[in-house]
């Protein structure tokens, strides 16, 4: 059992880093839908990522608005 755990941290640890790196679509050997689902499956990946750090720069942007509503003057506001 122990080995099992060990062997799906060991292919969870590989899949993120070939995520987080540049796409290579393999080798033209492979066979299309395989580089298709690897296509896919990167591009998915990496819309998490900018999906997480949206969330992230709209609770910055919320906090920094929130922050300048509490001003003694009010919000400012642009011209």
């Amino acid at each position: 059992m122990a080995d099992l755990d060990k062997d799906e941290e060991a292919l969870a640890s590989r899949r993120k880093l070939y995520m987080t790196r540049d796409f290579d679509p393999g080798h033209s050997s492979m066979p299309l839908d395989m580089r298709l689902a690897l296509a896919a499956e990167y591009a998915a990946y990496q819309l998490g990522q900018i999906n997480r750090k949206l969330e992230r720069l709209i609770e910055a942007a919320e906090q920094i608005g929130l922050s300048g509503s509490k001003s003694p003057d009010g919000p400012k506001k642009s011209r």
